[in-house]
């Protein structure tokens, strides 16, 4: 199993390692080594997450107030969305067009 961000949640993610980096210097690499084990837990685990939809799944970071918003399809994890915890629910609901 692979995992693949779709742009939309490529951006997101960049954006938030500038600003944690932007706030504190090495900030920004813990929040991308926490992104990185999540979604490589999510790869061995597809399932952990809590459903939100019948297809689409959540799973939180540990040490950052993020979910990974993902969809299982074949044999890929799609990442949808690297949602902030204060970010309105569903706002990533558009993006499920751009899935395979």
């Amino acid at each position: 199993m692979k995992a693949r961000f779709i742009e939309p949640a490529e951006a997101e993610a960049d954006e938030a390692v500038a600003y944690f980096e932007q706030q504190l210097e090495g900030l920004g690499e813990r929040f991308q080594n926490d992104l990185e084990h999540t979604v490589s837990l999510i790869i061995g685990y597809p399932l952990i997450g809590s459903t939100l939809t019948k297809r689409v799944r959540k799973f939180r970071l540990r040490k950052f107030r993020y979910n990974v918003v993902y969809v299982v399809v074949d044999d890929e994890i799609v990442i949808v969305a690297v949602a902030h915890h204060k970010k309105r629910p569903r706002y990533w609901r558009r993006r499920m067009t751009q899935i395979s």
